[in-house]
């Protein structure tokens, strides 16, 4: 019995049902956001925030660090070192930023003030290492002092003890040294013939592989790198007064030697490492420089006056007392090396 299948739909195609989408109301780029701030009363918080930003960048004093703390019309650095105007402080430490902001009361929003810098002082006891601690504790900064103290001595930062921005690492520069820092002010050497005399090979040690370790940390965290060099590089130069292009007459196998070559050679490395690793570097050629906390017994000519003066003993000139010498005070010194 043969069975047959039968539409019982229409034979005309089926409708379709097409999609249109409703038309977008105008100005609705407009009421949607005014919708969603004024549900839940955002609006009403936007507000107060911005009161209370208000009152707080405004009304709320600040005031110049404790350490900036002196006489009106000036900004003390230190005991023994310079005064400043408030003018070139505000200049240096208080930027305009915005566009153009001008700050007629004088006030510093809490985080507009200059940030510290994180510096490493190597041979920071020593006699003018000192002093550049001084200079860097009062404008702010966090110092970390490295000394052996061959020369230095604790008495000549004692009086940072306690200070938060202050840190005393006892090492020698000879083995390498990890700290993130900023800034890394290279002055570790025996500076004074008595002393770097006494043991030539440590002293050649000191500026050669200490160069190189402290250089190698200014490469690895980015710092930037100075480097306390002295005027023996000339040797016994023939020009007078010394300029910058003058390569000096040097004797390399003398007594002297392993402090002028050795100045030498850390001068060289310290180019090298700007040339070849893009290291940010500095280098000060130091003359002879006098001033507190220096050694009585270091076999200088301001020591040695000094000395025999205190001792009511007659003061030696040696050779023919027509050569001459640069002296400067340690003060000077230091506001030099650190605009440098």
């Amino acid at each position: 019995m043969g069975s047959e299948l039968i539409y019982r739909g229409h034979d005309s195609q089926l409708a379709t049902d097409s999609y249109s989408p409703k038309p977008i109301k105008p100005w609705f780029a407009v009421t949607q956001p005014i919708r969603y701030m004024l549900r839940e009363q955002r609006l009403v918080f936007v507000l107060v925030g911005i009161a209370i930003a208000t009152l707080f960048f405004t009304v709320i004093p600040t005031s110049y660090p404790a350490s900036y703390g002196g006489a009106r019309g000036h900004v003390a650095i230190s005991d023994s070192l310079s005064y400043y105007p408030v003018e070139t402080y505000q200049r240096a430490y208080n930027p305009r930023v915005g566009f153009g902001a001008v700050n007629s009361g004088g006030k510093i929003p809490l985080g507009l003030k200059r940030k510290g810098l994180r510096i490493v002082v190597t041979g920071g006891a020593g006699f003018v290492g000192s002093h550049l601690v001084d200079r860097l504790i009062a404008r702010g900064d966090s110092v970390i002092v490295v000394d052996n103290f061959f020369t230095g001595r604790k008495e000549n930062v004692m009086h940072h003890f306690g200070n938060p921005n202050f840190e005393l690492i006892r090492h020698d520069v000879v083995e390498p040294l990890l700290l993130e820092v900023d800034q890394i002010y290279h002055l570790a050497c025996p500076a004074s013939p008595v002393h770097y005399k006494f043991n030539p090979v440590k002293t050649i040690k000191t500026n050669v592989v200490g160069t190189l370790n402290m250089l190698g940390l200014a490469k690895r965290v980015g710092a930037r790198f100075l480097l306390t060099s002295t005027s023996e590089v000339y040797g016994d130069p023939l020009q007078h007064p010394q300029k910058e292009t003058y390569w000096g007459n040097v004797n390399p196998i003398g007594v002297r030697s392993c402090y002028d070559e050795g100045k030498r050679t850390a001068e060289t490395l310290t180019m090298d490492y700007h040339r070849g690793a893009g290291v940010e570097v500095r280098i000060a050629r130091i003359f002879n420089t006098y001033g507190p906390r220096m050694c009585i017994d270091d076999g200088r000519v301001v020591s040695n006056f000094v000395a025999q003066a205190l001792r009511k003993e007659p003061l030696t000139v040696y050779g023919d007392g027509k050569q001459t010498r640069s002296f400067q005070f340690v003060s000077d010194l230091v506001r030099l090396t650190e605009t440098i």
